[in-house]
């Protein structure tokens, strides 16, 4: 069986990456191509001379996916370890009569500044982040802070 010490120095803590369009202005303008092309159903010209208003609407949306894979950001995330997530949880302890085992107003932007290692995000940045961000992107980056340092690693099965 193998020591331990030896077990201990090949130890990492876990990590999880996300990627994360930071450009809401894009996401939007996708959708709605996207609808305006569902909406145009089976075209028939009423001329030789009229060409599809599918191509043009397929060129706009590629350029806009385009548009947003640039703007898409890597998130990577890093486990605090289990005493210091503890501690940070400690510190902000959850409103009397609260279901949730923390302050989610306070928890939420502390733990998504403590472990997202790439890009590195300070309290004042998560605050700005949150401000421009949706709920559902800014859920997502603190489900990932959550889930890096709640759920075990996956073990790989063969």
């Amino acid at each position: 069986m193998p020591d331990i010490s030896s077990l201990l120095e090949q130890a990492s803590p876990r990590e999880v990456t996300i990627t994360v369009c930071l450009a809401g202005d894009t996401a939007g303008e996708l959708e709605a191509l996207e609808q305006e092309l569902g909406q145009l159903g089976e075209w028939q010209p009423t001329s030789l001379g009229e060409t599809n208003p599918a191509f043009e609407l397929q060129e706009r949306l590629d350029a806009a996916r385009l548009r947003a894979r640039e703007s898409a950001v890597e998130f990577r995330f890093r486990a605090l370890g289990h005493r210091a997530y503890s501690n940070l949880l400690a510190a902000h302890p959850a409103p009397t009569g609260s279901e949730e085992p923390y302050d989610a107003g306070t928890f939420l932007p502390a733990v998504l500044a403590a472990c997202c290692i790439e890009p590195s995000l300070t309290p004042a940045q998560v605050d700005r982040l949150l401000d421009v961000v949706n709920d559902g992107t800014a859920r997502i980056l603190f489900q990932t802070a959550l889930s890096v340092n709640e759920e075990p690693s996956p073990i790989p099965f063969s």
